[in-house]
Order: C-alpha cells, then sequence, then structure tokens
C-alpha cells in the first residue's frame, strides 16, 4: 500500500494549520562585526619584521552550533530557534582576530595557512570558553570568554597567553544589541592583546623603550578577571 498519498494530505493539514494560527516565523541571521582603529601608539615605529600566522580558534560544544546561547542561570543553557549565526561562531571569531592583528600593522605579515608566503614565525591560537546573552533577572549581558596564545614555531616556546572573560550590560534587550555588546567586547580584547604583543615583539627585537606615558603595560601573565564587566 502506498502511504506517500495520506502522509502529503497530513503535511498539508498541518502546514494548513499553521497558516491559519499565524506567520511562519521567520530565522533572523547575526554576526560580530566592528571596524579595528589603526589609531593608537605603539613601540615600534614601523611593523615588526616576522610573520603571525592566525590559526582557528576552537570553540567549547556546548557553544559550537548555530543557535546563539542566552542563559539565565550559571546551570543552564537555551539556545533561540528563530536567532542564528550566520558564520560557525569559531569561524567568525578566528576572522575578527585575523582582520584586527592585519589592520593593526603590528607585524610584517599576517597569514591564515601554512602554504602560504612568508614562511610564519609565530602562531596564534586560542579557543572560545563562552560567546552568549547572559539573562539575570532585569539585567542583560553579553558575555565573551576566550583564550587567546601566541607560540614561537621554531621551538614551541610559549611567547604570550592571555585569558579574558568580560561582560557588558545591554541596554535594549533584543539579540540584535546583544551581538552589538559581543562585538565591542571582541575589539576591546583585540586591542588589549595587541599592546600587549606589542610589548612582547618590543623586548624581542631591543627596540629602544619610549616615554612612560606612550609605553605599553609590563608583561605579566595577564590573567584577567573572571568575569568583569567593561563599561
Amino acid at each position: 500500500m502506498n502511504c506517500r498519498p495520506r502522509q502529503l494530505i497530513i503535511s498539508l493539514a498541518v502546514f494548513g494549520t499553521i497558516v491559519a494560527c499565524g506567520t511562519i516565523p521567520l530565522k533572523h541571521y547575526y554576526e560580530m562585526n566592528y571596524l579595528p582603529s589603526t589609531h593608537w601608539t605603539r613601540l615600534s615605529p614601523t611593523p615588526y619584521p616576522c610573520t603571525i600566522r592566525v590559526a582557528d580558534f576552537g570553540i567549547e560544544q556546548a557553544y559550537n552550533r548555530p543557535e546563539i546561547v542566552y542563559r539565565q542561570s550559571p546551570f543552564q543553557l537555551q539556545y533561540y530557534y528563530y536567532r542564528v549565526w550566520a558564520v560557525k561562531p569559531d569561524r567568525m571569531a578566528t576572522d575578527l582576530i585575523y582582520h584586527h592583528v592585519l589592520m593593526s600593522g603590528l607585524v610584517a605579515n599576517v597569514i591564515r595557512r601554512y602554504d602560504q608566503s612568508p614562511k610564519p614565525d609565530y602562531d596564534l591560537d586560542g579557543n572560545i570558553e563562552a560567546v552568549e546573552e547572559y539573562d539575570s533577572g532585569e539585567l542583560w549581558f553579553a558575555h565573551l570568554a576566550l583564550t587567546i596564545n601566541l607560540t614561537k614555531i621554531s621551538d614551541g616556546t610559549s611567547i604570550y597567553t592571555r585569558r579574558f572573560d568580560l561582560r557588558k550590560r545591554v541596554y535594549q534587550h533584543t539579540p540584535e544589541y546583544v551581538i552589538r555588546e559581543l562585538s565591542s567586547l571582541m575589539e576591546y580584547i583585540m586591542t588589549q592583546v595587541i599592546h600587549d604583543l606589542d610589548g612582547k615583539f618590543a623586548a624581542a627585537y631591543n627596540v629602544s623603550a619610549l616615554p612612560a606615558d606612550t609605553a605599553s603595560p609590563a608583561p605579566g601573565n595577564g590573567i584577567a578577571p573572571s568575569p568583569r564587566e567593561v563599561k
């Protein structure tokens, strides 16, 4: 017995019921985005003579999906069904980091793959621990947590590691404004990273120190408070 006509009738009936009850919800697609500032005080007047490869960043499995995450508790994650990422969040973050390093002019070359020229001197990689909307009662926050590492390829030496775990309040309670503030957090993080790397490279390439009011913060292990709010 061929059941297809019956299945078709049932499907049409279900579709008709949805239409009768209201319009079908449309999916909305979002991405983090910002234009990095190229105006900043550096320790070297010219790019450092090296090449950085920006590797693909990892991401925690709970966030490795198209649906945007929101939570109201530290113990429960929820997912928007009709609010989704336009690009996988790990790829989106990697692209933003690549473009920020490239536009900063910090080093002579920035590449994405080993088969590109010139041969890279350093690997920049990391892991995304959280990228989400966090609702605390009547307060909404954008929450972004990630770790960034710089490794010297020739000997595997870890040059730099820093973990960020930041929140920023969202005053308009819509997913679009959450994404705007997540973008702002990413820009803030990468601005800090560029200043940190400037200090590392200045020491490595024996760049003369500039006056204290223009120098980068002293290098440290770079562990940020977890989490803290960025105004």
